[in-house]
């Protein structure tokens, strides 16, 4: 009786069948500079390329039919941030080899922007290095409006005056992009306690996950440390290779017990200096 019980028990708080979920690809040209990467945090500018993963997942009715879906809202990232959201295995997994057959959006790109994009996706494949960011494209179609907004105001009799665009940070070159993959490789072998030793001997944080862990020493280790954050003064700064712009992530005050955020490094940006990386 004991064991019809616990079979019935069992057999009441069993789950239900579920399906797995699936995963899409899409690009876009940004609407806006108002989301933010899901890889580096940092905002992605608006009329850049954009890529995005999406999830749906549902639960199986008795006929087997896919019943109650759940459809996530898609993650954004940055052009070069998209192969490290994810790992090689699991793109392969997931996707097939065509990135015009799989990547909603793709074909409403322009063409040398859909050529950066099959680059990408093979980097992504674990296939190549990754490439660097296409430019924003140019407005289609310039409104008086904007034309407006692009001019500073004029008295009578001067002439008008166009606002240069703003310049954009360059991103790093195919040979940094390939030797970082290179080092990712490498230190992809070492444990996370040897991983954790290296960072902090280069005074960088040490907590993550394995995949971060090899991200971190690996840009540091091709490119150099970050410095310092010159405002607070208190912890190195944040580098996002997709805009080229340092940041600080912020510190904890351990005399106010409490997380501060940070707005540097401000003005002192451009002096800013890499020092060499530290082996053990």
């Amino acid at each position: 009786a004991q064991a019809a019980s616990s079979r019935q028990i069992v057999e009441v708080c069993a789950p239900p069948d579920s399906v797995m979920p699936s995963f899409t690809l899409e690009v876009e040209y940004a609407k806006s500079n108002r989301a933010a990467c899901k890889q580096c945090k940092d905002k992605i500018d608006k009329d850049t390329v954009r890529l995005g993963i999406k999830a749906s997942t549902g639960e199986a009715t008795e006929e087997g039919a896919s019943a109650s879906h759940a459809i996530e809202s898609v993650r954004w990232h940055h052009f070069a941030c998209l192969p490290r959201a994810r790992g090689a295995a699991w793109f392969k997994k997931n996707f097939g080899e065509s990135a015009q057959d799989i990547i909603s959006g793709f074909a409403e790109l322009k063409a040398e922007d859909q050529d950066l994009v099959r680059e990408l996706f093979r980097a992504c494949r674990g296939e190549g290095a990754v490439p660097p960011a296409p430019a924003a494209p140019a407005a289609a179609v310039e409104t008086p409006a904007k034309k407006a907004a692009g001019k500073k105001r004029k008295g009578d009799g001067e002439a008008d005056i166009t606002e240069p665009p703003a310049k954009k940070v360059a991103v790093l070159s195919p040979e940094q992009q390939g030797s970082i993959e290179a080092a990712k490789a490498t230190l992809a072998s070492k444990s996370a306690a040897v991983l954790g030793a290296l960072l902090q001997k280069n005074g960088l944080p040490k907590a993550g996950k394995k995949d971060e862990l090899v991200e971190r020493c690996a840009e540091s280790k091709v490119l150099g440390v970050p410095p310092e954050c010159p405002t607070c003064e208190k912890v190195k700064l944040k580098f996002a290779m997709a805009t080229g712009k340092f940041s600080c992530p912020g510190f904890f005050d351990s005399e106010e017990k409490r997380f501060k955020r940070c707005k540097g490094p401000g003005d002192a940006a451009a002096d800013l200096q890499r020092t060499a990386w530290l082996e053990l």
